[in-house]
């Protein structure tokens, strides 16, 4: 009995992973590959660092006015119809604390006017608060720069923005005269009467410059503010809409006029939300550039090592062994691309606030000079450098899929042929 020639084992899953790693280095007939290589490898890791920290940094944008505005300003604000009650707003005020998902309710009253001091007349919103509510309500209370809102209680006074009280060379104790409008009857009359600066505050946002906060009694009292409305603040502002939605098909505040803050700043949220999907859109691009390159790299990698390939074959090397190589190699590109790219992103992403600050006092420019932000803000989320970094990946062993066909369909004959 004759015995059977030996099978010739298929190439292991380890000596694959070996050749991908030779393949990456050395090339015998030129060394071109091996610098297009780097050059890949080398924009894959700065496109995703890119990435990732435009990301954060629009994060720390989105963060730093959803805290600012959305902290100071009401979350929904309910009208109360002219001929309300004490006893109605109670019951409105009862019914709202009782919702699920609000944090507090408080009377408020907003006029708009204008503040003179001397010469100097600057166009001013004059808010009526509840002092005591207030901590619940905005961070203002522990945004008091001087003074507290407790002062607030006793008649006479109001707290201004520190932007504000260095414009009109204000001091707590100061004085200042509201020039506010008035309804009498039919007609409107100008209301002028003047306010002690008690407090000063500072939020870093609009309020500091626009607007002063009084009692909200004061505030009706001499404003004549009609009509009344009560703010809801809400554990979870973007769940304002709904909640809107659903109080004004509610039979108790059918009478109220119901708004939320989207009616107001929704158009700006939307609009960074917007610039954050194009950011990462542009960006991507320059990651889909880097594995283009890739790609390029391997396909000339593949074409370089034809006779490799052939002799891989003739050894016992099935066609799925030699396209394992080469999606190997691909995935070690990515895969070195991606964690290096991601470790630079994560350090400027956490970090960017401070290098830029010692750009601009190098060479001695502002950024974001006339605006309210001191420094570069960024926020890093775990999200976005996992999505990040998997695309990049993803995409870096996608595209070595191709070349990696292409090796596989490589005829030993003729490659041989070429020895």
């Amino acid at each position: 009995m004759t015995a059977s020639a030996p099978r010739i084992p298929r190439i292991a899953r380890w000596p694959s992973l070996m050749l991908a790693l030779r393949y990456l280095g050395a090339v015998r007939q030129t060394r071109g590959v091996s610098v297009i290589s780097k050059i890949s490898v080398f924009g894959l890791v700065l496109g995703v660092a890119a990435l990732i920290t435009v990301l954060s940094v629009m994060n720390g944008f989105d963060a730093e006015l959803r805290g600012r505005i959305l902290g100071i300003v009401p979350h929904l604000l309910l009208e109360a119809p002219v001929d309300a009650t004490s006893e109605s707003m109670e019951g409105a005020r009862s019914a709202l604390s009782a919702m699920p998902g609000v944090r507090g309710v408080a009377r408020y009253a907003d006029v708009r006017g204008m503040v003179t001091t001397g010469a100097r007349v600057v166009p001013l919103g004059l808010v009526g608060i509840e002092p005591d509510a207030e901590a619940a309500l905005s961070p203002l209370s522990g945004a008091m720069a001087l003074g507290t809102l407790d002062s607030l209680n006793v008649e006479g006074g109001v707290v201004i923005g520190v932007p504000l009280a260095a414009r009109l060379g204000l001091y707590p104790g100061d004085t200042l005269s509201f020039v506010l409008p008035r309804a009498v009857g039919d007609t409107v009359a100008p209301l002028v009467f003047a306010a002690e600066v008690r407090g000063l505050f500072r939020l870093g946002a609009e309020p500091d410059h626009l607007v002063a906060f009084a009692h909200v009694d004061e505030v009706l009292r001499r404003a004549g503010a009609r009509p009344i409305a009560l703010r809801v603040a809400l554990a979870d502002v973007f769940s304002a809409p709904g909640l809107a939605a659903a109080l004004r098909e509610d039979p108790r505040f059918a009478a109220w006029r119901v708004r939320d803050w989207t009616d107001r700043y929704g158009e700006l949220f939307a609009a960074v939300g917007m610039e954050k999907t194009m950011m990462g859109l542009l960006l991507g691009l320059i990651v889909a550039i880097a594995v283009f390159n890739i790609v390029a790299s391997l396909a000339m990698v593949v074409d370089e090592k034809r006779s490799a390939i052939a002799v891989l074959r003739t050894l016992g090397a099935s066609r799925a062994d030699v396209v394992r190589v080469f999606v190997l190699q691909g995935a070690l590109v990515g895969v070195a691309g991606a964690l290096l790219g991601t470790a630079l992103g994560v350090a400027l992403a956490l970090n960017v606030g401070e290098l830029m600050y010692r750009l601009e006092t190098l060479f001695g420019f502002r950024l974001l000079a006339g605006t309210y932000f001191d420094r570069l803000p960024s926020v890093l989320l775990a999200s976005d450098v996992a999505l990040v970094a998997g695309v990049a990946l993803f995409m870096a062993v996608l595209g070595a899929c191709y070349p990696a066909l292409r090796a596989g369909r490589v005829d030993p004959a003729p490659a041989l042929h070429g020895l």
